[in-house]
């Protein structure tokens, strides 16, 4: 398997490892010649412990090569444009979350390029949809989706852990992630919270915003949400939303509950390990699914790699229920 990962910050460093873990040959571009030298000089090394000499790295605009997938690794703000340069390039694209920076127009364009190829595959790395303790926990909730009436949904973490991996930002406001309508704030660099309270409602079109509170903050040129809460309603289901830049430590959890019915997955409980709590028979249960941060892309680079060579047009990480996360996004954003 031949492919390229365009962008060589933290998520492409990531995503890079994963797929050479499954033996695929790797071309890692970027439009900067320091991210690339960082990523071979400093990044891969710290993490992976030695630099992979099979990688290619190559300036992103020096390269109109032939690849079995193409992986955008870039601020969202940017995917639309790499997409369309790049769209003869492969029959396969995994743009990293969220699928583009929030506005109706970035929709309209994105839908437009998928419908003009239609023979080509296009996926979005929301990738806690792939992870085995979400598996365990979807099939919990749909065997008995029928009572459950709450679905409560966080993604609370503070942006020391952006920062951190993005060691070369002096502060947050170097980054697309203060700036909202570039794709960053709270809304946006936690859809992963949407995207799997959407997974549990079955990608339902019937999804709508009951009501929402935002929290917005401004430093010098940046201005982002820092906090969002929402509440959906679908059919006879109420899922509240809960995404912010504020809490440490870190909490992202799903919890469902209903007629004597109760779960809940935590993700990265500890360290090494997402738990379930679950009822079932008037029992509580416990299921530990052992895991490390390196193990969220190589569920992402397995199941990518499956589904190609075995030519599988349907996949949990389409595109659509991307789309349908930013349609969320945007009529959060909407002022009324």
């Amino acid at each position: 398997m031949n492919i390229k990962i365009i962008g060589a910050g933290s998520a492409g460093n990531h995503i890079c490892f994963a797929f050479r873990k499954i033996r695929a040959k790797v071309t890692l571009t970027d439009a900067s010649n320091e991210s690339l030298l960082r990523t071979k000089n400093i990044i891969y090394k710290k993490r992976y412990g030695k630099w992979d000499s099979s990688i290619k790295l190559i300036k992103e605009q020096n390269d109109f090569s032939k690849y079995d997938l193409i992986i955008i690794s870039t601020p969202p703000n940017t995917h639309i444009n790499l997409l369309n340069k790049n769209i003869n390039n492969s029959d396969n694209f995994l743009i990293e979350k969220p699928v583009c920076s929030p506005s109706y127009k970035n929709i309209k364009i994105l839908n437009k390029i998928i419908k003009n190829n239609r023979k080509k595959n296009f996926y979005c790395g929301y990738n806690h949809r792939l992870f085995p303790s979400t598996n365990f926990f979807k099939k919990i909730v749909n065997l008995n989706y029928k009572k459950i009436n709450f679905i409560n949904v966080n993604f609370k973490e503070n942006t020391s852990g952006f920062l951190n991996a993005h060691f070369w930002f002096k502060s947050l406001n170097d980054s697309y992630l203060s700036k909202t309508k570039e794709g960053g704030g709270a809304l946006c660099e936690h859809s992963h919270a949407l995207n799997l309270a959407q997974y549990l409602l079955k990608d339902s079109k019937k999804i709508k915003i009951a009501s929402k509170k935002l929290v917005f903050k401004k430093i010098k040129k940046s201005y982002y949400d820092k906090s969002a809460d929402l509440f959906l309603t679908e059919r006879n289901k109420l899922v509240q939303v809960v995404q912010n830049f504020e809490t440490q430590p870190t909490e992202k959890s799903v919890e469902v509950s209903g007629n004597n019915f109760y779960a809940k997955l935590i993700y990265n409980f500890d360290k090494s390990n997402d738990k379930i709590i679950y009822i079932n028979k008037n029992k509580i249960k416990v299921k530990i699914f052992k895991k490390k941060r390196s193990d969220d892309f190589l569920y992402e680079a397995n199941h990518i790699k499956k589904i190609i060579e075995q030519k599988k047009k349907f996949s949990p990480i389409n595109v659509q229920s991307a789309i349908q996360t930013m349609n969320l996004i945007v009529s959060t954003l909407e002022k009324k």
